[in-house]
């Protein structure tokens, strides 16, 4: 067996952090959009008899595929030992999810996508069909909501978050969020389509994002200039967005070391 799989990975136009969960976990609310991430899977049968997956950009830890195919394989599903080679254009610490879309690749090609909560909270998404969904709880609640053709750009700095880090350094801070609150603001995406701008877009990570990079109000003025509806961070950042009418050419500052467009 020889495949070559594209991956997808999302961008969270909205994110409410509403609460922490007893078992330690978050639920969240967020508007997700499906993107292209570049990033692609080299799969094989393994000749050594195990799993052997590597990339071009040095993982950490335990990757997201291994983990996908180690909980697949303890819910019953009958996988033989794979050789997987990731070529990685998204880098890690980014908020896209590259590497949940690496993930939900895999457990797609083994019809394993039942397991995807288990492996992470962006991966049930990124498994789905939908090109928009509002998300909550853990990541496991989708909701198919009326899709719109939403263009833009994401600008990906020299800089990356940890997820784990981030939602610390949120819990220190105490907060609480409506959870009908942060379904209408997720929402609110669908009123840049109307001709409305909304400007800049709720997430409750960029209070600690910009505390330590304040250059994200240098991009927001950008965004803001370029006549965009709105913009943000995705995830726990490090990446900036902007949905745009039509295409614009920007002049980035040098800290920009990747640029994606949607």
């Amino acid at each position: 067996m020889r495949l070559i799989l594209p991956t997808f990975a999302k961008l969270n136009l909205t994110l409410r952090v509403v609460n922490k969960r007893p078992d330690g976990y978050h639920n969240l609310v967020s508007t997700f959009k499906k993107i292209a991430s570049g990033d692609v899977l080299y799969i094989s049968d393994s000749t050594a008899g195990i799993d052997i997956v590597n990339a071009n950009i040095p993982l950490k830890g335990e990757n997201i595929v291994t983990k996908a195919l180690r909980i697949a394989r303890e819910e019953g599903f009958k996988i033989p030992p794979l050789n997987v080679k990731i070529h990685k254009s998204i880098p890690p610490g980014s908020g896209l999810g590259a590497g949940s879309g690496n993930a939900a690749a895999v457990l797609k090609l083994f019809g394993a996508e039942r397991v995807a909560a288990k492996v992470g909270a962006d991966v049930p998404f990124l498994c789905s069909g939908l090109d928009m969904a509002m998300v909550s709880g853990i990541g496991d609640h989708i909701e198919r909501v009326k899709q719109h053709d939403i263009h833009g750009v994401i600008a990906i700095p020299n800089w990356e978050t940890n997820t784990k880090t981030a939602y610390e350094e949120l819990d220190s801070l105490g907060y609480e969020v409506d959870i009908m609150l942060a379904r209408t603001e997720s929402r609110d995406i669908y009123h840049a389509n109307a001709g409305k701008r909304v400007g800049l877009l709720p997430n409750d990570f960029l209070k600690i994002l910009m505390k330590s990079h304040p250059k994200y109000n240098e991009l927001f003025r950008m965004f803001d200039r370029a006549g965009a509806d709105c913009w943000g961070v995705t995830g726990s950042g490090s990446s900036a967005f902007c949905v745009l009418k039509e295409s614009v050419k920007f002049d980035w500052p040098d800290y920009v070391k990747h640029v994606l467009y949607f």
